[in-house]
């Protein structure tokens, strides 16, 4: 290997080490996603400790059946108060894309994404990704550069409904996503504790701290 390495050229050899790097940063970035979503879960899922807490301590709920059908109730009310600004939004965006292709009278989603007069992609660096260069390394065919350029980001008043829609749509259908994320963490969090908040654990049982043996 060594030796194929060598006979590499200069501009092959920063390629290929510009690979790697990118290979590597992906990795990382792929595990600290995954930690910044697991902490985000265990946050949201804190939410519904707060909701059951005083109705747990008070033996207001003292089954698990109870604490299920209480918890439930409480996530629900939860996701609603948390996801109605996010609803409205999706359901304004929608409701003025459908009225402008009313009024229009054309329903073609395509233009949205054009890049070239109507589309929200005339704002960003449009790439050819079919005309991508590759070169050969070790046996391996990979990409050595960017694809040519098709389009710069450019204003275009054409395009005025897809600068408003697709902002207002990906705004609310993120925000929305982020809700059904904490709802499903809070019912991940209450399956568990509808079980273990009513187990009794010896290993925390102090002999004699509740009752007292009377005498004869």
């Amino acid at each position: 290997m060594i030796p194929m390495f060598i006979k590499l050229t200069e501009n092959d050899k920063r390629v290929l080490i510009a690979i790697c790097i990118v290979i590597f940063l992906v990795f990382i970035l792929i595990g600290y996603l995954g930690l910044l979503i697991e902490r985000i879960m265990k946050r949201q899922a804190r939410d519904l400790d707060t909701s059951m807490h005083d109705v747990v301590s008070t033996g207001v709920v003292d089954t698990p059946r109870y604490f299920r059908r209480i918890a439930f109730k409480k996530n629900a009310r939860l996701f609603y108060k948390q996801s109605r600004y996010s609803f409205l939004i999706v359901f304004v965006s929608v409701a003025f894309l459908y009225f402008y292709l009313l009024y229009i009278r054309n329903f073609d989603l395509n233009f949205l994404f054009d890049y070239q007069t109507k589309g929200i992609n005339t704002l960003f660096f449009i790439f050819d990704w079919s005309l991508v260069p590759f070169n050969t390394f070790f046996g391996l065919t990979l990409p050595s550069g960017w694809p040519p350029l098709l389009s710069a980001p450019h204003f275009m008043v054409e395009a005025w409904p897809s600068y408003v829609f697709m902002p207002l749509f990906t705004v609310g259908m993120v925000w929305l996503l982020i809700n059904i994320q904490a709802l499903i963490a809070r019912t991940f969090r209450l399956l568990k504790m509808s079980s273990d908040v009513f187990k009794k654990n010896l290993d925390t049982v102090v002999p004699g701290g509740e009752f007292k043996r009377t005498k004869e």
